[in-house]
């Protein structure tokens, strides 16, 4: 009889790792959850743009009050699910005409059927795109947006002003210190090779988790805010390691087969 070890991957040891969060998370809430972004993730310039999920009979809300900022334009390039409402008026548009005084600072998702566009195609998920104006002048945020099944995960995603964080690294299970981008990248990585679905709960989980961080949380704390484990932290951090430094990992016996 020969011998043989298959050898788990670190990508397959955190999908394990993220299913039992699955398990254990389904939501149970009767009021709104809010779920945090950050301004640099909102606008692409970390962690690979924003996802966010829309369900079925319950709205999302894109809030931009915590920035200060209001909103010029918006696009949404497949609608044939989704219709888009505002606090207010578009800044420019309306009786006001311009960007001063009172504007729109919240859009509102909406999931609908039956729509269709001529010559305009229907896709799995679709990008908005919303423009803003601040005090530092114009911004631009894109959002991939998902249609999620089943109990929605929050109703609310608050857009958060950029701070210096006073927590720049976490410490992993393996005891290794890693950055926050780390986790972004073990996060798409996650994503690109579909270990996590793109409607998973777990990812806006991680993006709140990593909002917090920014936004002066510790780590702990930030992961019982956002309701996951500081264990999946830690895996999608070992995951966004460059290979030569992802640890070794002695597998399951149960993984040991014996072939003749």
């Amino acid at each position: 009889m020969k011998r043989v070890s298959v050898l788990m991957p670190l990508a397959i040891a955190s999908l394990l790792a993220i299913a039992s969060l699955l398990a254990i998370a389904k939501p149970t809430f009767s009021a709104p959850i809010v779920r945090q972004l950050s301004e640099a993730q909102a606008q692409g310039l970390t962690g690979g743009g924003a996802q966010i999920s829309v369900w079925p009979g319950s709205g999302t809300n894109l809030d931009f009050t915590r920035t200060g900022e209001v909103i010029q334009r918006v696009w949404l390039d497949d609608p044939s699910r989704l219709t888009l409402d505002f606090d207010g008026n578009l800044c420019g548009q309306g009786d006001s005409g311009n960007c001063d005084g009172a504007g729109a600072s919240v859009i509102h998702l909406r999931r609908v059927t039956g729509i269709h566009f001529e010559n305009l195609p229907e896709t799995a998920s679709t990008l908005l795109t919303v423009v803003t104006d601040s005090t530092e002048g114009r911004k631009v945020y894109q959002f991939q947006v998902n249609y999620g099944s089943g109990d929605p995960q929050y109703a609310t995603v608050a857009i958060a002003p950029n701070i210096t964080p006073q927590f720049s690294t976490i410490v992993t299970t393996s005891g290794r210190a890693v950055s926050l981008a780390n986790v972004e990248r073990g996060l798409n990585s996650a994503i690109a090779s579909q270990l996590i679905p793109s409607d998973s709960p777990v990812i806006p989980k991680v993006q709140d988790f990593l909002a917090r961080v920014r936004n002066g949380s510790a780590p702990q704390a930030a992961a019982d805010a956002a309701g996951m484990p500081l264990a999946v932290v830690s895996r999608l951090a070992e995951m966004g390691l460059p290979a030569m430094a992802h640890p070794a990992l002695t597998p399951p016996a149960s993984l040991e087969v014996t072939t003749p």
